[in-house]
């Protein structure tokens, strides 16, 4: 919304302890959620593209069909393999660690290959402007930055581009505006590391 310069209002929900109004209009209990006029839109990718559709004046999906099958490819990889990655090294016992990583690391050597054949990020996914594979990718590096205090792990130098990308979302003024904080990160997340593993823990 920022990048697209909708106009909006922020309402913080504790996920520990979620009101019974929000619960009745996010019916899997989780943020975000939308409201535009009458209409409630969940579920983050499906949100990015709403609003792409009903404020199309700074696009933020590819033009071509073949473009737009190209991001959604991506978009989709980042929920079904980049953010539950984090999930499974954070949430990781200790004797499964190891294994928990090279599966996640297997993700990043795709995701790699292919910035690196296609010549991305230039510095985003598309360009010099944000798209939504950025948009969805920019939450995803942001927990992983957290997993060095949480776990004493680093996306590895040898993904450069990936971190290089990581960077460049990290420094986007529209990315920077609505960061949380590293502390908060921490508050969020450290319940999730099992007793096993709470030596991993800064």
């Amino acid at each position: 919304m920022s990048e697209k310069g909708i106009p909006f209002e922020v309402t913080e929900i504790d996920l520990k302890d979620k009101p019974d109004w929000f619960l009745e209009i996010s019916p899997y209990g989780k943020v975000p959620v939308v409201k535009h006029g009458d209409r409630l839109i969940y579920e983050s990718a499906i949100i990015n593209e709403y609003l792409d559709e009903e404020f199309p004046d700074t696009p933020m999906l590819g033009g071509t069909p073949a473009e737009r099958a190209e991001m959604r490819i991506w978009i989709d990889f980042c929920n079904s393999r980049i953010q539950p990655g984090f999930v499974q090294i954070a949430r990781a016992e200790a004797d499964q660690f190891d294994e928990k990583v090279a599966a996640v690391e297997a993700s990043f050597d795709m995701l790699e290959e292919y910035l690196e054949k296609n010549g991305r990020p230039d510095p985003y996914f598309a360009g010099d402007r944000l798209s939504l594979v950025d948009a969805s990718y920019a939450p995803a590096f942001e927990r992983f930055g957290v997993l060095k205090d949480l776990r004493g792990y680093e996306i590895p130098a040898r993904f450069k581009r990936i971190r290089q990308w990581a960077s460049a979302l990290a420094g986007h003024p529209a990315v920077k505006a609505h960061a949380i904080p590293q502390e908060g990160l921490l508050a969020n997340y450290s319940g999730w590391v099992p007793e096993s593993a709470r030596s991993q823990v800064a």
